[in-house]
């Protein structure tokens, strides 16, 4: 006589096979998670980051009384806390050694206070790091990387940095944080080394927007269109900074996930405050 399962005894038989389902899918994203995090220790190793900031609080800048000069110019790290401050991560890191394991490296980020120190890379198109570490290695943390769009990152008017949100508070999950306005009082700076220059930007923006706003423009070049890109980004913002940029100026924009759906992005917009060549 064939046997006939009850609804009961089916449903809890679907139920187990879920759970079964989701705890495979969760070990893989745990066993991917690590491998990042030993990936990223190795780079950090192989690049000679210190990982110890000069100062406790943000660097205080110079006064108007003591430079003539606006901060977006090239400046004498003996006369500039910040770029002190960024030489005291990036002294002595070897470039080289990064490019011997993947020539796409164009540079390293810092976020000072956060756990944010991971090298940035850039592809022909916006896919591959979404799912390879910085060592080519395929994994579903990702990278850090520069908009494919963008030809001179960090030279052009709007450098677009994306990273993903993970469970485990790595990669760009602590942009999150700069919703609230004493997070950014306490870290207001980001730090970007390439090999040719140290970059100092300072956040002027955080908050949560559309994946397809002027946020992800690039390739600006009339006055009219970098004023728009300021105006949103200042419309925007979470709380007042102070900061209001010109079109004079240049810019790095942050984008990771909210975890909420696909419709919005956490954005940080911050604006170039000083360079050491």
């Amino acid at each position: 006589m064939k046997k006939i399962f009850k609804p009961r005894t089916i449903f809890i038989i679907a139920c187990v096979c879920l759970l079964a389902v989701s705890l495979f899918q969760l070990g893989l994203r745990f066993k991917d998670y690590a491998s990042e995090e030993s990936s990223s220790s190795q780079m950090e190793d192989l690049f000679g980051i210190t990982g110890a900031s000069s100062a406790d609080t943000p660097p205080v800048l110079p006064s108007s009384d003591d430079t003539d000069n606006d901060m977006n110019t090239d400046t004498d790290a003996d006369t500039n806390p910040l770029i002190d401050d960024a030489l005291s991560y990036f002294e002595g890191c070897d470039f080289d050694a990064l490019l011997s394991v993947n020539d796409e490296i164009i540079g390293w980020i810092v976020i000072p206070g956060t756990n944010i120190s991971y090298p940035i890379c850039q592809h022909e198109d916006n896919q591959y790091y979404l799912e390879h570490t910085s060592q080519r290695e395929s994994n579903l943390v990702g990278a850090i990387f520069a908009d494919y769009r963008v030809k001179e990152p960090f030279e052009e008017f709007n450098t677009i940095l994306y990273g993903h949100r993970l469970l485990n508070q790595t990669m760009f999950s602590a942009l999150k944080t700069y919703v609230e306005k004493d997070v950014w009082e306490q870290n207001p700076y980001i730090y970007i080394c390439t090999p040719g220059t140290i970059y100092v930007y300072e956040i002027y923006a955080a908050f949560r927007g559309d994946p397809d706003g002027i946020s992800y423009d690039t390739g600006i070049h009339s006055e009219e269109k970098k004023q728009s890109f300021i105006d949103y980004s200042l419309s925007c913002a979470e709380y007042d900074t102070g900061i209001v940029p010109t079109t004079e100026d240049s810019f790095l924009t942050l984008s990771t996930c909210t975890g909420t759906g696909h419709t919005q992005r956490m954005i940080i917009h911050s604006v170039l405050v000083a360079t050491n060549k």
